[in-house]
């Protein structure tokens, strides 16, 4: 869908100290012949303080800051995050709402795994264009991958999964950025690949050895099996990635590959090339590759941290153009399009 008046007014991320791959290797956590395929060289770990909350109250703080906007503009906050957020019956959202934007407006999470901060975009689009020409929101992401539930290391073997969170504002008064388009697809057909045969269960037990830590490529080859085989999985997959980003390309009045600046999830180099740029037809050159070996998979904050740290690096000039690409599990794909339109100003 394109957008006249959508715009990122702030953004901001905190990850922790990154942690080198060649310490999991020589621990027995990581294999090296994987390592030479992900080629990562770092991730970042969370401490005993950086907890998925206060991570994400962090990043959020930053982007409100940046943005310049009084709390009292905020109407919405959308919280993005694939697992475990600190408590059990208890709101995350709630929490970020009252501590980053002082309780003003409504907020929720969002579960679309690592897709849910770019699937959050036309949500907040939707609402502010039925709100006050000043109001805002705010796009959280979150996620801390911790056993016994994930082995970072080895839930999936192209990726390595990091801590962090980014954090976005969006208004509908003009700021650094414009969002020119943003499509979404989705394949529920594939949800299986993350289920496989598995028993639902009454409550979550990490003790369960059948199902923690969570393998995300165990999971995949047993759903692939009944479906034959993982090029029939992936030749799925390829078609909704290249429908979303040729569509959001296109909405924008540009071809994928004009774009400035290219992000998509922090995969692995092995992976990002096979499954995401190899289908677009795209070189590694203008992602966020270097980038993101030093810090890995982080769920939903890759795209608005990767966003950030361009920003940050004085990389973002106006008149360029940034595809950010999400992929969820589930599976689902959003694509987006922002025009930088001035310099964004720090605010640390």
């Amino acid at each position: 869908m394109k957008y006249d008046e959508l715009y990122i007014a702030g953004v901001g991320s905190w990850y922790p100290k990154p942690t080198p791959v060649q310490t999991a290797i020589d621990a027995g956590w990581y294999d090296d012949a994987v390592q030479r395929k992900t080629g990562q060289v770092s991730v970042t770990v969370a401490g005993d303080d950086d907890s998925h909350p206060e991570m994400a109250v962090r990043a959020g703080k930053l982007a409100v800051r940046q943005a310049g906007l009084p709390t009292s503009d905020f109407s919405l906050l959308l919280h993005a995050t694939s697992g475990f957020a600190g408590l059990d019956g208890w709101n995350v959202a709630s929490y970020l709402q009252h501590q980053i934007v002082d309780g003003s407006g409504v907020a929720f999470e969002i579960r679309q795994q690592s897709n849910g901060a770019m699937a959050a975009l036309p949500l907040v689009a939707a609402h502010l264009s039925a709100g006050p020409e000043n109001g805002a929101a705010l796009i959280t992401a979150a996620d801390r991958f911790d056993l016994p539930v994930w082995d970072r290391w080895r839930a999936y073997v192209g990726l390595v999964l990091g801590d962090g969170a980014s954090a976005a504002v969006l208004s509908r008064r003009p700021g650094f950025a414009r969002v020119l388009s943003v499509v979404t697809e989705s394949r529920a057909e594939l949800e299986g690949a993350q289920r496989a045969s598995l028993p639902f269960q009454t409550n979550p037990d990490p003790a369960d050895p059948t199902l923690y830590p969570i393998s995300l490529i165990n999971r995949m080859q047993e759903f692939a099996a009944s479906q034959g085989g993982l090029s029939a999985i992936f030749k799925q997959m390829n078609k909704a990635l290249i429908s979303a980003v040729t569509l959001a390309a296109e909405e924008a009045g540009m071809r994928p590959a004009d774009a400035d600046h290219i992000v998509f999830p922090n995969f692995g180099r092995t992976m990002l090339q096979q499954e995401v740029l190899d289908p677009l037809d795209l070189t590694i050159d203008r992602t966020l590759w270097e980038w993101s070996r030093e810090v890995g998979h982080v769920g939903a904050t890759d795209q608005f941290g990767a966003l950030d740290h361009l920003a940050r690096q004085g990389l973002l000039e106006p008149g360029q153009r940034i595809l950010l690409t999400g992929i969820g599990l589930g599976f689902n794909w959003t694509s987006a399009v922002v025009e930088i339109l001035e310099r964004p100003a720090r605010a640390e």
